[in-house]
C-alpha cells in the first residue's frame, strides 16, 4: 500500500472525482493508480468513497448536464463545418442596417466591413505624429512591463504606469517589435478630459450604433508593431475599427468555448499563435479563422467569439458597443 500525506490524497480524491464525473470507468482510474505504486484494493476503496458521496451525486447531475451542452456545441460546430463558407469571413461594403442586425449581430455571425472607417477625420488624421504634436504633454495611461505576467490581461493591478503621450509615442515608433507597452481599453484614454478632442475625429455610424450613448462605450487601442491581446472572449458584441496601421485577428467561435482552457475571467491559457497541444489537447480541436484588418476596415466581433489580436504594424484602433439593438448580455455571466 503506498503511503500518502493528507494532503496528497486529497488531490487524488479531487482527480478521482473528476475523472468520473466526467465518465472515466473505475477500472481505468484503479489501471492508472496502481501504474502509480498504489495497491489495488487501496485505489478501490478511494474510487468507492467518491461514488457514495452525496457531494459526488450532486456534481455528476451538473457534469451531465454540462456534457450534455457540450455536446451540443461539438453538434454545431459540425454541422458548420459541413458549410465551406463559414470557414472565412465575409467582407461587406454598403451593408444596410437590415442585413446587418438580421445576417450577423442576431445570428452570432462575425464580419468586416469595408468602407465605413473611411468617413471618419481619424482614417485622415491620426497618427504617432497626429498624437504627439496635439496631445505630447498629457499624462496617460499605460500598461507596461506586460510580459512579467504569464496571465497579464487578468491581472492588471501593478502594470499600469503614467507618462506623456509624447513619451509613449517615441516609445512606440522608437522600439520596434514588442508587447513590452500598450494603450488599452482598460486605460481609458478616451475619458480624460484633456482627450475629449478626440471624439470629434470619429462618431458613431448612424446605420449600426447610437448616437446618444458613447459614454464608456469607445474604447481606443494604440500600440507598437508586436502589441497583443492574448486568446480571450467579450462578454458583448465589440466593433473594432481600424484607424491606423494593420491586424491579424484570429477568431474561434463561440461554440468552442469547452475547448478553450478558460480557467480565469475571460482569458484562455492557450498560446493561439503556438499552441501547447500536450498540454492542451482539446484546442486540436478548434477552428480558427485568420482575418487580417487592413487600415478604414472593420471587424464585428460577436459576443462569446474568442479572439487573439497582433498588431502588424504601428496600430491605432477605436471599439464600439452602443449598438442600436441590445447589447446587455453581461447579464448572462
Amino acid at each position: 500500500m503506498r503511503e500518502v500525506s493528507a494532503s496528497e490524497q486529497g488531490h487524488w480524491i479531487e482527480w478521482l472525482s473528476r475523472n468520473l464525473a466526467n465518465g472515466v470507468s473505475p477500472r481505468e482510474l484503479t489501471t492508472t493508480m496502481c501504474q502509480k505504486g498504489f495497491a489495488e484494493d487501496q485505489a478501490q476503496r478511494w474510487i468507492d468513497e467518491v461514488l457514495n458521496s452525496p457531494i459526488f451525486s450532486a456534481a455528476k447531475a451538473f457534469a451531465w448536464r454540462v456534457n450534455n451542452l457540450e455536446g451540443l456545441m461539438n453538434i454545431r460546430n459540425a454541422l458548420s463545418r459541413q458549410v465551406p463558407a463559414n470557414s472565412c469571413i465575409e467582407r461587406r461594403e454598403k451593408l444596410s442596417k437590415d442585413e446587418f442586425y438580421e445576417k450577423y449581430y442576431s445570428q452570432n455571425r462575425p464580419v468586416v466591413i469595408t468602407d465605413v472607417v473611411k468617413q471618419w477625420p481619424a482614417f485622415k488624421l491620426w497618427t504617432p505624429n497626429y498624437f504627439k504634436e496635439k496631445f505630447g504633454d498629457v499624462v496617460v495611461d499605460v500598461q507596461a512591463n506586460r510580459r512579467t505576467e504569464p496571465v497579464y490581461e487578468v491581472f492588471l493591478k501593478g502594470h499600469t504606469t503614467k507618462m506623456p503621450m509624447g513619451v509613449f509615442v517615441d516609445m512606440v515608433v522608437r522600439g520596434g517589435e514588442t508587447n513590452s507597452f500598450y494603450l488599452t481599453a482598460n486605460d481609458r484614454l478616451l475619458d480624460h478630459p484633456s482627450m475629449r478632442p478626440l471624439l470629434s475625429d470619429f462618431w458613431p455610424f448612424e446605420e449600426y450604433f447610437r448616437s446618444d450613448d458613447r459614454t464608456g462605450k469607445q474604447f481606443l487601442w494604440f500600440g507598437p508593431e508586436g502589441s497583443v491581446s492574448p486568446l480571450h472572449r467579450d462578454r458583448l458584441n465589440v466593433f473594432m475599427t481600424q484607424v491606423f496601421g494593420r491586424k491579424r485577428v484570429k477568431m474561434i467561435s463561440s461554440n468552442s468555448l469547452h475547448n478553450l482552457y478558460n480557467f480565469e475571467s475571460f482569458f484562455s491559457h492557450v498560446d493561439a499563435e503556438e499552441p501547447d497541444l500536450a498540454r492542451f489537447p482539446r484546442f486540436a480541436e478548434v477552428e480558427i479563422i485568420d482575418v487580417v484588418l487592413e487600415p478604414g476596415e472593420a471587424l464585428l466581433i460577436p459576443v462569446g467569439w474568442w479572439h487573439h489580436v497582433r498588431s502588424l504594424e504601428i496600430s491605432i484602433n477605436i471599439s464600439l458597443t452602443n449598438f442600436q439593438n441590445s447589447n446587455d448580455f453581461e447579464q448572462f455571466y
